[in-house]
């Protein structure tokens, strides 16, 4: 069951620049995770600190004046791709609704790393009426559009698995929440 032992602060984590800590050990976690998720990616291998930044860059940045990518829910939700909108002010309005104040840092509170934090925020707080709330009317609005983009892009088999596999563990959830909210077990 994801809600006991979720992994959506290694994904947060994994849709962030490339840190030390994700380039070491980030395509083992993947491949653990398509292991436990049945998700039937191929094995992602190591990838040169470089070559996994540029991957990034290339997606998520830039890529010949604009980005590929954009892992922003305000670009998706809005229609006009555009950031600071719709998906920007939901985003705002949950973490709030939760308690916290948005990460102030060079990401807006849309990105996706924020996002799926804030999933495991509410996992681990036990907010699971608000977790619903925020996977249904927010998060699953944007993210199969951003998941679709990004299989468009062609990504590495690092970013490749961590789609299929974010895709997975929301779903997962979605139907663990939706079971624990009915009394289903």
């Amino acid at each position: 069951m994801l809600t006991r032992n979720h992994p959506f602060n290694f994904l947060s984590k994994a849709f962030y620049y490339p840190s030390e800590e994700i380039i070491r050990h980030g395509p083992r976690v993947i491949n653990l995770l398509n292991k436990d998720l049945d998700c039937g990616i191929e094995d992602v291998p190591d990838i040169p600190a470089t070559e996994f930044q540029a991957e990034y860059v290339r997606l998520f940045i830039n890529s010949a004046g604009n980005t590929i990518v954009p892992p922003y829910a305000s670009v998706y939700r809005h229609g006009a791709g555009l950031l600071y909108q719709q998906g920007y002010d939901e985003a705002v309005a949950y973490y709030r609704e939760a308690g916290v104040e948005p990460i102030k840092g060079p990401e807006p509170p849309d990105h996706l790393a924020h996002e799926l934090a804030f999933v495991g925020y509410l996992l681990e707080t036990g907010q699971v009426s608000l977790l619903d709330s925020f996977l249904r009317r927010h998060l699953m609005k944007w993210f199969p559009l951003f998941s679709e983009c990004l299989q468009k892009a062609n990504p590495c088999n690092f970013y490749h698995g961590l789609n299929k596999i974010t895709g997975a563990c929301l779903n997962t959830l979605i139907e663990e929440v939706t079971n624990e909210e009915t009394g289903i077990s």
